[in-house]
């Protein structure tokens, strides 16, 4: 008999369950980010000390059998700010398919909304590597397709080397000798890694970014610092002109599997204030891409949203990709009124 409950492993679990699913189900036709311990523990556990409201799991009296991810939030809707969850990603073994596990967990994701008035939960989907068929069929759920990507390619021989299709291998070894790395070159005056202290002048500046936003995640201020920096996970760096932070460029590693490995980079937040210069802003991007080539990073992407200035990243090399993504929207009342035409903010995870 299946049982739903709340989760009781721990990130290192988590990892091992996802990543292994993923896998065996998805590993060899479509490229996967592996979701190792350090990243879960992130997004997820924050060593324990993260609420497991919405850490769902279905067991097969000790054997787990699936899970439905999230973590409590704080969520645009409109010109609201309420009470919610990001980041929904539900996982079902091969054996289990078919015994709508999935709509379990579901169906008790919705019912802890509803006991904490929370409005609603955000999740964020491709076409690939599998049709966002489950959210389909799960009541009371909305889709909002036209999210695009930005990236670039730091290595565009080792992604050639690990794309699955010809026309991608084809791409990026003809794309490898026009590639212009100028961020290199990029001066780094007045651009240092964050610090703790900066905390407030971030947060100032993230809001300001998210004002035109009316559906998306946004940040209290314990969930931006933990954005901002947790151990060694996500990257931060900061332009700093007159004395104040004037400038962040937030970012975090995933190891992805295609034909091989290779490690790619998230950039989850750009924001400045309106008085820093375009040349400015420019620099910060291209320090932030020093490192991550310093790191051994193959390609870096972002999705397309507010913050993300077309022409500061058309400056800097990255190059738009189609609008596949879509964010998920699962309600726990048939009243909410959702925006027509939202103005998205999310994350790419």
């Amino acid at each position: 008999m299946i049982e739903v409950r709340t989760f009781e492993g721990d990130a290192s679990e988590a990892s091992w369950f996802l990543n292994r699913v993923w896998q065996s189900t998805y590993g060899k036709t479509a490229p996967l980010p592996v979701w190792d311990p350090r990243f879960c523990d992130w997004r997820l556990f924050r060593g324990g000390q993260a609420p497991r409201d919405y850490l769902l799991a279905a067991y097969e009296g000790k054997h787990l059998v699936g899970t439905l991810f999230a973590e409590p939030a704080k969520l645009r809707l409109g010109r609201l700010e309420v009470d919610g969850s990001y980041g929904l990603r539900a996982t079902v073994t091969n054996s289990h398919r078919g015994q709508g596990i999935g709509a379990k967990l579901a169906q008790e994701l919705l019912r802890r909304h509803q006991d904490r008035a929370a409005r609603l939960t955000l999740g964020f989907t491709t076409t690939e590597p599998r049709p966002p068929g489950f959210w389909r069929r799960t009541w009371n759920t909305r889709l909002f397709g036209g999210l695009g990507m930005w990236m670039y390619a730091f290595d565009a021989r080792a992604l050639a080397r690990w794309s699955f299709t010809d026309n991608e291998r084809r791409l990026f070894t003809l794309a490898h000798p026009f590639l212009r790395h100028r961020f290199r070159e990029a001066d780094r005056e007045g651009i240092r890694p964050y610090q703790p202290s900066d905390l407030g002048r971030c947060t100032a500046l993230v809001h300001d970014m998210l004002r035109p936003v009316t559906l998306g995640y946004t940040y209290t201020t314990e969930q931006l610092a933990a954005q901002l920096q947790y151990r060694d996970v996500p990257r931060t760096f900061v332009l700093e002109q007159d004395g104040e932070v004037r400038g962040l460029v937030s970012s975090h590693s995933l190891l992805m599997t295609g034909v091989g490995e290779l490690t790619a980079e998230v950039v989850d937040l750009m924001a400045f204030h309106a008085s820093v210069s375009a040349a400015d802003r420019q620099r910060l991007l291209q320090v932030a891409m020093q490192d991550m080539e310093r790191r051994g990073v193959a390609c870096a992407g972002m999705l397309r949203g507010p913050g993300t200035e077309a022409c500061l990243l058309l400056r800097s090399g990255w190059v738009p990709l189609p609008r596949r993504a879509k964010v998920t929207c699962l309600m726990p009342t048939c009243d909410l009124d959702l925006p027509a035409d939202p103005c998205v903010f999310t994350h790419l995870r």
